[in-house]
């Protein structure tokens, strides 16, 4: 061994550092493994980058010292920890004959309660589907108002949303200032429901194709493949347990890459710090 030390010209101690560095390694890395399966028992489909913040919140700071972002990444695909993109499509909402005019594309969004996003999607259960409706505050991505319906009336679905968010928000009168943006589904122009924004002055806005609602989308892949469908919820009565369960989650929890890694609530409590002429603005575009 002595001459392959002097042949490699490393010393007898640098080789033994090297293999108990190494060993270490391994170790922890088996530590991280087993901590971010326990992260993906609730966090079922969360990459590698939101699971790298939310584990240097929560977990000890030495677990991670020293394994940034990219090596984080690199260990969980070695591993096998990739998840691949799920694509189901069921239609829920049927445009009608009447649209309010897209009110929001190009805006500058650059406070809370300015733009509100909402749309439905179907949940499959063993027995049938149900529709779930969400509502979310543009620029914080919270959401803020849901329902679960085994109908797709107004009744159950939009209007019960609604109040939620309102309740939530607390605002009595919003002055216009508010703009409410949902795709073209009847449930959004049906009077009972646009009784409800106009007590509030606030101003419906309608896009004419799923791209001009992205945020909606990607919220529901979120809701539906990420959590509900890998927590095994499959019947009405598990869903209304599991709903605001993900919600919490979603709000209180998970990190958001477009909010800079923050949750939403976090982000709601650091937005009302900074003058109003110094926060990130929200450009809200459709997606081509």
């Amino acid at each position: 061994m002595e001459s392959l030390y002097q042949i490699t010209g490393i010393s007898r101690q640098g080789f033994h550092q090297y293999r108990k560095r190494q060993a270490s390694l391994t170790e922890r890395t088996a530590q991280i493994l087993e901590r971010v399966q326990y992260h993906r028992q609730t966090h079922c489909r969360m990459g590698a980058r939101p699971l790298h913040v939310l584990m240097n919140t929560v977990e000890p700071k030495e677990l991670l010292y020293g394994i940034g972002r990219d090596k984080f990444e690199q260990i969980l695909l070695s591993q096998g920890f990739r998840v691949n993109p799920i694509r189901i499509f069921h239609r829920t909402t049927y445009a009608g004959a009447y649209r309010f005019p897209n009110l929001v594309e190009g805006l500058q969004i650059q406070r809370l309660n300015q733009v509100w996003l909402s749309d439905m999607t179907y949940y499959r259960l063993v027995d049938g589907w149900a529709y779930l409706t969400f509502i979310l505050d543009l620029y914080s991505r919270r959401c803020i108002g849901y329902a679960l319906s085994e109908t797709m009336q107004t009744e159950q679905t939009t209007i019960p949303a609604l109040q939620m968010a309102l309740q939530s928000r607390g605002i009595a009168n919003y002055e216009q200032q508010l703009m409410f943006h949902s795709d073209g589904g009847g449930q959004y122009y049906d009077k009972a429901f646009v009784s409800h924004l106009d007590q509030y002055q606030i101003r419906s806005s309608m896009a004419e194709i799923v791209f001009e609602n992205p945020h909606m989308e990607r919220f529901h892949g979120t809701a539906k493949n990420d959590y509900l469908i890998p927590w095994q919820v499959n019947s009405v009565a598990k869903l209304r347990k599991a709903l605001p369960r993900f919600v919490k989650t979603y709000n209180e929890v998970r990190p958001h890459e477009s909010l800079k890694y923050k949750t939403p609530m976090v982000f709601e409590a650091w937005i009302q710090q900074i003058p109003l002429d110094q926060r990130p603005t929200v450009l809200f575009k459709k997606v081509t």
